[in-house]
């Protein structure tokens, strides 16, 4: 997988220590929270899709064990 991003660009991670180191705890936590809410997103939705295309194509294994 590539990531495109610009030298200008500052990731989550280094976002989230940035503002830790500086004592902005609040912003830090909630930045923390969002990126964590996100890869929750991501990874039901990629479940969800796995499970539907499977479905999709795989439906011959049910036909068959019948």
């Amino acid at each position: 997988m590539v990531f495109l991003y610009s030298p200008d660009t500052v990731l989550a991670a280094v976002a989230i220590m940035n503002l830790d180191e500086a004592g902005d705890i609040g912003p830090a936590a909630a930045l923390a929270s969002l990126t964590v809410l996100t890869s929750v997103v991501v990874c039901l939705l990629y479940a969800l899709a796995t499970r539907v295309l499977l479905r999709k194509t795989q439906a011959w294994r049910n036909v068959a064990r019948h």
